[in-house]
């Protein structure tokens, strides 16, 4: 088990190298006509210069992480937390980590915002405010990854005499399955609740104002049966340059954010635009694409269902785990990891579909904006924000479908433009 996560790192680690050659590679070429307007001359060589200082950070960043996780799997790092109580070990390895992540991750974050960003004009948060953002961070990670620890390492130490010695029939392993569902509902539940949380201590919101553009966004719900609740503004400009209004959805309730430098900065018709963008998302209907996913998830609760009658099956992989790291005592955080790992094939593929469909459904939303005549302020609305954020319009192919959830910048604006085509 040692040498295989010792592999996958180290696949890892070449999957981010030549990824980024490819986009480096990319970078070379002329942009297409689509989107050789977004930036002056000028300002696209103020972009080629930001991507080329943030390299050096990318190799070292990726360097250090890779090293960091050999030495940890190398090193005797998991017998020296070795330990009988399993939530101890749990939280050992868990803090442990988290500060390792931290002395590699900090100075490259800090350096990146206050050096590069700032030098680029990026940047408008205080260092006061980098921190207290970090700690909030921190904070949420620490108490979702204790929250879902405590969680496993419960079901784990308990389900064998739960399930009588895993000598249980299918039937009672659905059953048990289900119920294991609904807890794992209930804990996701609370870990958005505490996102959302992070979110309002991260972010001043307050209600949009009474007006004609409130009006405006009203009439453009009621197109969708699903409700909006609030709309509120939100104090982006302390931050960065990020200009975004997103729709916040969360068990039924839903309200509109917008960036208060989008109001600010942007036209009244580029808003109605991006706001129509997430009203198509709201009208959107589940499809083929959608059912799919949940065939999958079918299919992984059937798996756990067969999985816990023949629970040999995991304990000869965790007695596995014990015997190549020298332990004396599960460590549920590696086990968790290690099994993960096995996963991530699968995973990897689960996530280019993911991917797929997330980029149907953003062009989708995209339409619904054409469709009200505002495909050119969403256009306009791409192009600026691409602009001011210094964005990549044109990455390359196969980085925009291994790894993109959206649509590339020029894929996005040419489909917005073949649809104001059949429009018109």
């Amino acid at each position: 088990m040692r040498i295989l996560l010792i592999v996958f790192t180290i696949l890892s680690f070449l999957y981010e190298i030549i990824t980024y050659t490819l986009i480096q590679h990319q970078r070379k070429k002329p942009l297409p006509k689509e989107v050789a307007d977004i930036y002056p001359a000028d300002r696209y060589q103020t972009f080629l210069a930001y991507k080329k200082d943030l390299k050096p950070i990318f190799f070292t960043r990726s360097i250090l992480s890779t090293c960091a996780s050999l030495i940890v799997l190398i090193s005797p790092f998991y017998s020296l937390l070795d330990h009988p109580n399993p939530y101890i070990g749990w939280i050992l390895t868990m803090l442990v980590i988290l500060l390792i992540d931290q002395l590699i991750d900090l100075p490259f974050d800090y350096y990146t915002t206050f050096t590069i960003e700032n030098r680029y004009e990026l940047n408008h948060r205080t260092k006061k405010e980098f921190f207290k953002d970090l700690l909030i961070s921190n904070i949420t990670n620490g108490i979702a990854t204790l929250l879902l620890g405590y969680l496993f390492v419960y079901i784990c130490t308990h389900i064998e005499s739960w399930t009588h010695h895993f000598a249980i029939s299918y039937t009672e392993s659905f059953l048990f399955c289900l119920g294991l569902a609904f807890v794992f509902f209930l804990l996701f539940c609370i870990l958005q609740l505490i996102a959302l949380g992070s979110m309002r201590l991260q972010y001043h919101f307050h209600e949009l104002e009474e007006g004609k553009l409130r009006q405006q966004i009203w009439e453009f719900c009621k197109e969708s049966k699903k409700k909006v609740r609030h709309i509120k503004i939100y104090d982006e400009s302390k931050k960065s340059n990020s200009r975004n209004a997103f729709l916040l959805s969360f068990l039924g309730y839903r309200e509109f954010g917008i960036a208060d430098n989008f109001i600010l900065q942007n036209k009244t018709d580029e808003l109605y635009a991006v706001l129509l963008h997430e009203i198509g998302h709201l009208k959107h209907k589940k499809n083929i694409w959608n059912w799919l996913q949940y065939v999958w998830i079918v299919c992984f609760f059937c798996f756990l269902v067969w999985l816990i009658p023949n629970a040999h099956v995991i304990l000869s992989l965790n007695e596995w785990i014990l015997h190549d790291f020298h332990l004396e005592y599960t460590n549920y955080y590696l086990s968790l990891s290690c099994f993960l790992t096995l996963f991530k094939p699968i995973l990897f593929i689960l996530n280019l579909y993911r991917n797929y469909v997330s980029c149907k459904e953003e062009n989708e939303a995209d339409n619904n904006a054409v469709q009200h005549g505002y495909g050119n302020a969403l256009i306009q609305t791409f192009k600026t924000i691409s602009t001011d954020e210094l964005i990549d319009v044109n990455p390359h192919p196969i980085i925009e479908f291994l790894e993109y959830d959206h649509p590339g910048m020029y894929r996005r604006i040419s489909t917005i433009l073949k649809e104001e085509k059949k429009r018109s």
